[in-house]
């Protein structure tokens, strides 16, 4: 069985520390087998990551993207794809990569798309993140709910914007095959589901507050 952090974010993510390569210590320190780095509307953490190559440790390149109507993961693409469009473009971009598109966070206030826009695009995607390190238990609890109902896979990403954090909420495969292209399929037939602890309520409400002093210093604009 693999235990992948399919949702971490790097200092590539503007809101983020510590390099990949510092990641993927502290993850495999904690007996994970892989991650994806998902910064916020760039790839770079990805493509650095990318060149460690190390052994028996998956690396799934991606990133996440603010669409107009929240964010989505795009794993298994190299090429960034162009923010404020709408999820459904986006999903489409996606693919045209050859990549796979997860919603994470699927209730987050300010940048979860909501079932609303799930019910569009659900016939398009494998999986929903069904733990979110950075999530309230209940949330996580719902998400699984309306995974199943749409009978989706799932994932779980610890969401963490600092290396010590990363691995909190990993994507379970039930298979020890470390290559990617043999990953990317458990995803994409929807044979995997999220598992984790949530991150201390005081990194979190941190984090919260950063998040709000930065989205004033944008002028008002998400990230």
């Amino acid at each position: 069985m693999l235990k992948l952090d399919l949702h971490v974010h790097s200092q590539y993510s503007e809101d983020a520390s510590g390099s990949p390569k510092e990641i993927m210590d502290f993850l495999k320190k904690k007996g994970l087998n892989g991650m994806a780095i998902t910064d916020h509307n760039s790839i770079k953490g990805s493509l650095e990551a990318l060149k460690l190559k190390p052994k028996d440790f998956v690396i799934i390149p991606g990133m996440e993207i603010s669409t107009a109507d929240g964010h989505i993961l795009a794993l298994n693409v190299k090429k960034e794809i162009q923010r404020e469009l709408s999820v459904e473009e986006t999903v489409e971009k996606i693919l045209d990569q050859g990549g796979v598109p997860v919603v994470p966070h699927l209730f987050r206030k300010m940048s979860g798309i909501k079932e609303e826009k799930l019910k569009i695009i659900h016939n398009k995607i494998p999986a929903i993140e069904v733990f979110n390190g950075c999530s309230l238990p209940k949330t996580n609890i719902k998400t699984a709910r309306v995974a199943k109902q749409y009978k989706l896979g799932g994932t779980g990403g610890s969401d963490a914007h600092d290396p010590l954090y990363a691995g909190y909420g990993y994507t379970i495969i039930d298979t020890n095959d470390t290559n990617i292209d043999s990953v990317i399929s458990y995803i994409e037939k929807k044979n995997t589901w999220g598992e984790g602890s949530t991150i201390p309520i005081q990194i979190r409400r941190d984090r919260m507050i950063k998040s709000i002093r930065q989205f004033f210093q944008r002028g008002f604009k998400r990230i």
